[in-house]
């Protein structure tokens, strides 16, 4: 704890050969969300897309999709459904794949530097999130909460999969994403400008509904597993419950990170 105030992946999937072309799973991402998202971040570098008589509105988002792409001078493939079966195995690619270039992590400093005081800043921390699902569900809560970032881990944690960006519903790239070598002194460095560290956590001392969030806030959440750990627990301003009136001990992962972050925006709306 603190007693003053400012001092001053990808995973890798199997190798996919066919035809003239061999890529890696990780350098896809399926789905029209994702693929949009792509497409405005300009990661794109080459789509497939399910060819269909069909005129549905589905059909329409797709050609919209590939318009977009042929706009940006990239090449679209119309191809199949088995094809793109034979491509993401069980993924749900609602008929269209991309090709892109990695996901693009902030660095902590640049981030640091473009979010300095006296400008309000929410941040949420995720220590250990294992499942892409959730990691997914979360970067779209923090851009629908327009959260200023979302720092990971780089080891023992998920990283920004292609199943990471297709949950997001094709938020993943409209929040910045921090991966950091240690939790502990990236929350060290935060509280030196000013960032109060507030920890959800199931033996916290204050309730949710009772916590003044000050306008520069990181909203910090343990893994799906096993929690936050007792050094990041220990490092933070304060440990926050969730109270619930019914037999379940926990919320969610995804679920506690969103209620703070309405928490936070009910106080300093934007």
């Amino acid at each position: 704890m603190r007693d003053s105030r400012m001092s001053t992946g990808l995973t890798t999937d199997p190798v996919v050969t066919t035809g003239n072309w061999t890529m890696q799973k990780d350098n896809l991402v399926y789905g029209p969300h994702a693929v949009s998202d792509a497409l405005d971040c300009e990661r794109a570098q080459r789509l497939w897309v399910l060819k269909t008589a069909d005129k549905a509105k589905a059909a329409q988002a797709r050609q919209e999709l590939a318009d977009r792409a042929k706009a940006q001078d990239l090449k679209v493939d119309w191809v199949p459904r088995s094809y793109l079966d034979s491509r993401m195995g069980r993924a749900n690619h609602q008929g269209i794949i991309a090709k892109v270039s990695p996901f693009p992590y902030t660095g902590f400093d640049e981030w640091l530097s473009l979010n300095a005081p006296p400008q309000n800043c929410l941040v949420i921390i995720l220590d250990g999130i294992q499942d892409p699902g959730n990691l997914g569900h979360i970067l779209r809560q923090a851009a629908g909460f327009m959260a200023d970032g979302v720092i990971i881990p780089e080891r023992r944690a998920c990283g920004v999969t292609p199943t990471v960006e297709k949950t997001s519903a094709g938020n993943a790239g409209k929040v910045p994403v921090i991966q950091v070598s240690n939790l502990t002194r990236t929350i060290k460095a935060l509280q030196e400008t000013d960032i109060w560290c507030y920890a959800a956590s199931m033996s916290g001392q204050t309730p949710l509904t009772s916590v003044e969030f000050p306008p520069r806030t990181a909203w910090v959440i343990g893994g799906e597993h096993e929690g936050l750990s007792r050094l990041v627990l220990e490092s933070c301003d304060e440990s926050v419950i969730i109270t619930m009136p019914g037999p379940i001990e926990s919320f969610n992962v995804a679920t506690s990170a969103a209620l703070g972050l309405y928490e936070y925006r009910r106080k300093y709306p934007v």
